[in-house]
């Protein structure tokens, strides 16, 4: 029996030397100490011990009761999935059933132009004049215009070409 890596042997030497040194009359208060102390610490131990084991406890409860909610987050998340799909793929049946039902006399009338326009372009010289003009004839965006880019509205009305349009009703 090894009592902290000792054998009987030394654990022997140690009694007498013990009782040589203290005496036949303080061996037993220092026995009695000793047995206090070792006491006190397996105490200690214990309760760190069921300190420990009631943290862990928790800690498995608490893992638990997250991984329930997570699976029913994941639950709920796949059935809102499922009635999202199953809507849109409802609203695509509708609206591809709406666009083979479009009748010749629904199809939308390519964009015309009126006849003379009622009003007439505004012209401000001042704005030509400060737009500096690219080699292929458009303004280039000055400080003074930055909107010169842009197509004028006036171009736009005197195009003879309709506006292309491009859609499912288109055939």
């Amino acid at each position: 029996m090894d009592f902290f890596g000792m054998g009987p042997g030394e654990l022997l030497v140690i009694m007498i030397l013990a009782l040589v040194l203290f005496g036949p009359g303080k061996l037993p208060e220092i026995a009695a100490t000793v047995g206090r102390a070792v006491r006190e610490f397996r105490n200690a131990t214990k309760e760190l011990t069921s300190e420990f084991e009631q943290a862990f406890r928790e800690v498995q409860v608490s893992t638990t009761e997250v991984a329930t909610s997570v699976l029913s987050v994941q639950q709920e998340t796949h059935a809102a999935l499922q009635e999202t799909r199953a809507a849109l793929n409802e609203a695509t049946v509708t609206v591809s059933e709406a666009a083979s039902a479009v009748a010749p006399d629904q199809v939308a009338a390519p964009a015309t132009m009126p006849a003379s326009p009622m009003v007439p372009p505004l012209e401000h010289p001042e704005a030509t004049a400060v737009s500096a003009t690219v080699g292929n004839g458009r303004r280039e965006p000055t400080k003074d215009d930055p909107l010169a880019d842009l197509v004028d509205l006036d171009e736009l009305l005197t195009e003879s070409k309709p506006l292309p349009s491009t859609g499912p009703w288109e055939t």
